[in-house]
This record gives structure tokens, sequence and C-alpha cells, in this order.
């Protein structure tokens, strides 16, 4: 009885090493045949038949990244993209040594115009494997895409401190960063909120005041003063009978009015003009020293004095010094722009234009047509007659396309004019991987 229960087993064991051998000789050869199949049937376009042979494929021979990649791209023919989409996601995660899933998922993502989603994804990609070149190489390629915002007016300003003037049927208001409404469009002049909180406006009696983000009237200057600037550091550069001086935060002379140009104040610092020359000058308007300037940098909202750099031009060009008026670095410029809040400042030599640090160092050679200074890790530069960005590496991210443009806000928010069908168009832009 032992050698029969001895010999069946033996049999049983022969059966299924047989079976398993014939099975692993026989699971390639009928994924083949499958793949076979499925690439008939695409050929005659029926691409949901095909789909379900590569699903018998896989049955086979899971692994086959192959069948993975055609089954994605049956999907995309059959108009699946959302299967598509999800076939492309799980090869690019589990099969990582290829990168032709994650490719073609990119290169759909950027064809159909979903840079956003491109993006987010990646941004979820490089997180959970983070060496994966591929991925950071795309994460790369999409550094400059952006998404244009529902955002329409006859004219966008730079944005500053969340807030951008706009323009329509001839009067201005205010939005934020992302272009929603802030102050109704009905003034004859506004200006951005400053960083204390307050915009300058003028109604159309010419009254000026200063307005909250509620749009409430919080300072009221007296109708002697013209001319008003932003408001910083509880001042405001303000002209009567002609000559400039601050106003403090009650709206009252912080100084004398002597000046015939003066700049805002950031920190304790701003620069007066008198007799054709410049100085630096405190809080109430009073010289900080004799040393005079030729010319003052400043900004588009009429400050000097950012990071506690100020450009001055004597006999022999441009330079740079701190607020105190000592020199920063040796080097000299034939122009400049001013420094903003943060980053490097643009500046011009021999009719190119690079880029110079708060110490004075050049960190981008001399190579643009013209150039703006850094603002959150972006700058413009101007390429064959157009705007483009690059970043402080250098990199031009977003190539120049653009007719003028703005500094970047803190939102990875800009405004900028393009022309298409030879109409000029203000757009507010934004970008996908700012962070």
């Amino acid at each position: 009885m032992k050698k029969y229960i001895i010999l069946m087993f033996a049999v049983l064991l022969g059966l299924s090493w047989y079976t398993a051998v014939s099975d692993t000789v026989n699971r390639p050869k009928r994924a083949r045949e499958h793949m076979q199949k499925a690439a008939e049937l695409e050929e005659k376009e029926i691409y949901v038949d095909a789909v379900t042979e590569y699903e018998q494929v896989l049955e086979y021979t899971p692994d086959n990244v192959s069948a993975h990649i055609k089954m994605a791209k049956a999907y995309l023919n059959s108009g699946n993209t959302n299967k598509f989409t999800s076939v492309c996601e799980n090869t690019a995660e589990n099969y990582q040594d290829h990168a032709e899933a994650l490719d073609m998922l990119m290169e759909y993502y950027l064809d159909n115009d979903y840079e956003d989603r491109a993006v987010k994804y990646l941004e979820d990609f490089t997180e959970n494997y983070p060496d994966n070149e591929n991925a950071r190489e795309w994460f790369s390629k999409l550094k400059g895409s952006y998404t244009e915002l529902y955002c329409r007016y006859d004219e966008m300003s730079e944005i500053v401190n969340d807030s951008m003037v706009v323009k329509r049927d001839g009067l201005y208001g205010i939005t934020d960063e992302k272009g929603q409404e802030i102050i109704e469009i009905k003034y004859e002049e506004i200006y951005p909120f400053s960083e204390d909180g307050f915009a300058l406006a003028r109604k159309e009696n010419g009254t000026y005041m200063y307005i909250d983000r509620d749009g409430q009237t919080r300072k009221v200057p007296d109708e002697k003063y013209s001319d008003l600037g932003m408001i910083s550091s509880e001042r405001a550069a303000a002209c009567k009978d002609g000559k400039y001086g601050y106003l403090d935060e009650n709206m009252e002379p912080a100084g004398e009015f002597t000046w015939n140009e003066l700049t805002g104040i950031k920190g304790s610092t701003g620069a007066g003009k008198k007799d054709k020359k410049w100085v630096l000058v405190d809080k109430n308007g009073e010289a900080k020293g004799d040393r005079e300037y030729d010319d003052v940098i400043t900004d588009g909202g009429g400050f000097c004095s950012n990071q506690k750099c100020i450009f001055v031009k004597d006999k022999k060009g441009y330079r740079l010094i701190d607020s105190k008026g000592k020199g920063i670095g040796k080097q000299e410029f034939d122009d400049a722009k001013a420094f903003t809040e943060d980053g490097y400042a643009a500046v011009c030599r021999d009719g190119k234009w690079g880029f110079i640090d708060d110490e004075g160092e050049l960190v981008i050679d001399y190579t643009y047509e013209d150039a703006e200074s850094f603002r959150n890790g972006l700058a413009a530069v101007y390429v064959d007659g157009l705007w483009g960005y690059i970043d402080t590496d250098g990199k031009l991210i977003i190539t120049p396309r653009f007719i003028e443009t703005t500094h970047f806000s803190e939102a990875g928010t800009a405004a900028v004019k393009i022309e298409e069908d030879g109409e000029e168009e203000w757009k507010l832009i934004q970008l996908n991987t700012f962070s």
C-alpha cells in the first residue's frame, strides 16, 4: 500500500512540475499572441478591444512595461484620458528605470495646456521619489510654465504689497495679486497699498486721501499739499508751493519744505534734490551729511534705499552706497535699476545689463539689452525686442515674448502685456512652479 501512495505522490509531483514548467514556457508565448492580437486591433482602430488584449498580456507577464505603455496609448486613442493618465502614473511610479511613461504623461499635459496638472503631479512624484532624475529634469523644464488668470483691464500695474492698480474706462481701482478687486474702480488716480497699509487715491474733485483695504478714508492731507507719495516708515513725500518735504503719520509737516525733488523714506533714509544736486536725507527731510550727487536711482514707487542700498551718480558714473553714504563695492556703472525689497539689482555697463548683489559684487554677467532688478527670485530681461524672465542662476525660464512686464509677486503672479492678432493686451499670469 505504501508503494502505491509513494507512486501516487511521485506522479502528482511530476504533473505539478510539468504544469509549472509548461506554464513557464507557455506564458510568454501566450503574452506574445495577445500582443500581436492587440496590434492587429489597433491597426483597425479598435482600441477598446486592444486594451482588453493588453490586459491579458499583463495577466501572463505583469512586469511587461511595453504592454503597460501600449495599453496607455490605446486608452488615449480611445478617448479615455482618465485611464490613460492613471496607467501612465502607475507605470512611472512602479517602473522608475523606464522613463517613457512619465515622458508620455508630461507631453500629454503640455500638448493640452495642462501645465498646472503636470506641475502638481511632479511635485507629488518628486516628494515620494526624490532620486528620480527624469522627474527632476521635467520639473526644471516646467519652472517657467504659467497659467493665465482671468483678469482683464485696460492697464495693470506692478504688484506692490499684494496690491495692483488697474484701469478700466478711464478710472482706477485696486485688485489683489490674483486679480480680485479690493478697491472699486472709481478713482481718477490711485496707487498701490504701502507697507503701512494705506493707498493714495484722488477723487474727481481733485481731493487726495489715503484709504485702507476696506476702502475707508483714513488720512486726508490739507489741500495745500500736492504730488503726494506712498506712505512708508510713517512718512509721505509731498509738495507745497513747488517745494517738497515730508508729512508724518498725522499728515502734519515733519520738517521744512525746501527740496526741488524728494524720494520716499525706507527705514530712515531718502534723498532730496536741491540746486541740481542730490543728498541723502533723514525722516525729517534733513540732509545726512554734505556729500552731493548728480543723480539718485529710484524705483517705481519713488524709493531709493531698498535693502539699504542706494545707486548714486558722480563724475565717474553710478556706484552703490549704503544708507550712511558709505561706498559698497568698488564697481562703477553706466546705469542701474534700484534694488527691490529682495534680490539682485540690474546694472549696465557698455550698453549691456547684468546683476549685482547687495555687496556690490557682479553675480550675473553683462548680457542683456535691458533688465529689471530681481524680486522674489525672478527678473525681467530684454532680448531681441521682447521681455522674458530669468532666475537667480541666470537661466532663462520664460522665453522673451512680452511687450511689457512687471515684477513677480510673492504669490508668483505678474502683469504682462502681450500682442495677439495685432492687438496689445494686459494679462495676469501665475507661475505653476512658484513657491
